[in-house]
């Protein structure tokens, strides 16, 4: 199992928050600048899988854009 993953408890995460943190910077540094495409295959060549062990794709990215960089975190929901 690669280090960025961890068996998950029933109902937690399968990857741990080092993933995250690495994801999210690989996202946000190269969205401004690159195609969701060339963010999926960087992902992938950086030997990244989503969640839920799957390659990375174009959608996958947005998803992934929209469901966890897009939130609002919990200090921003009292603004």
């Amino acid at each position: 199992m690669p280090a960025f993953q961890a068996a998950p408890s029933f109902g937690g995460r399968l990857n741990n928050d080092d993933y995250y943190t690495a994801v999210n910077r690989i996202i946000s540094t190269l969205r401004p600048v690159a195609s969701l495409r060339i963010i999926a295959n960087h992902l992938t060549k950086a030997g990244f899988q989503t969640a839920s062990g799957l390659e990375w794709n174009r959608h996958r990215v947005s998803d992934y854009i929209r469901n966890t960089l897009n939130k609002p975190t919990k200090e921003s929901d009292h603004d």
